[in-house]
């Protein structure tokens, strides 16, 4: 899946003022071209098809418990086994012993701090990390810093805009009560802004979720009328260097 997208447009050439209607058409043009979407594919395989071969950073491996490490949907497992080369970090020190333990290639480290790992890596994967972080930038320079030249990386997190958010909204009589851990919504056009001062360029964003043959129909037939956005309950953003 070989990213063949330019450099994504940056209002501040536009203006200083970040409200500019010509950069705001900018990104509206854009974000269309760059949407990614995967209806007969399910996040993890999706995963281990970018990971398949690959020299891979995972940022954020343990999910808040030992009781993951054990289930069928725990990603480090699938992208360990899938890489070529898998170093695994997480900031957990107990539960990162814990998979030292069980042979995992794996760092206590912090990834939203100036630490080099002295290595760098073909795919850099952050999954449900950037929304708990009180820096993204930070946590986003810091991948930065290890990836190689053409080297990409995929930062995944909840769907703001999904119906599964919207459904949960509706049964609490107004109030959303999601991850009490979650300090941000990382959307498309924020996603933007994060890259830009990160220096690097928002390539891609993905909606993955397998659908029936028949449902994936209906559904493609919807989207003529709605954003897709509102089917899928993740985004995966794709960020590379920009292009010189």
């Amino acid at each position: 899946m070989k990213n063949l997208q330019k450099n994504m447009p940056n209002w501040t050439i536009f203006s200083d003022d970040p409200n500019n209607a010509d950069a705001k058409e900018a990104v509206y043009k854009w974000l269309p071209k760059i949407r990614k979407i995967h209806s007969d594919i399910n996040l993890i395989n999706f995963i281990k098809n970018l990971v398949n071969g690959k020299r891979v950073l995972d940022i954020g491996i343990v999910s808040h418990s030992a009781s993951y490490f054990d289930r069928d949907d725990w990603r480090h497992g699938h992208i360990a086994a899938s890489a070529d080369y898998c170093l695994g970090i997480d900031i957990l020190s107990n539960l990162v012993d814990d998979l030292k333990g069980r042979g995992f290639n794996v760092l206590c480290a912090d990834a939203a701090s100036d630490e080099d790992l002295n290595d760098r890596f073909d795919i850099i994967f952050i999954g449900d990390v950037i929304e708990h972080v009180n820096d993204p930038v930070k946590l986003l320079s810091f991948a930065k810093r290890h990836l190689t030249s053409d080297g990409r990386l995929f930062v995944a997190t909840p769907n703001p805009f999904s119906r599964k958010f919207f459904r949960k909204f509706n049964k609490s009589h107004g109030s959303l009560v999601v991850n009490l851990d979650h300090v941000s919504w990382i959307t498309p056009t924020l996603a933007m802004e994060l890259a830009r001062r990160s220096g690097l360029n928002l390539s891609a964003y993905h909606l993955v979720k397998v659908f029936s043959p028949i449902r994936r129909k209906f559904k493609i037939f919807t989207w003529k009328f709605e954003p897709p956005d509102y089917s899928f309950p993740d985004y995966i953003y794709e960020f590379t260097n920009v292009d010189k």
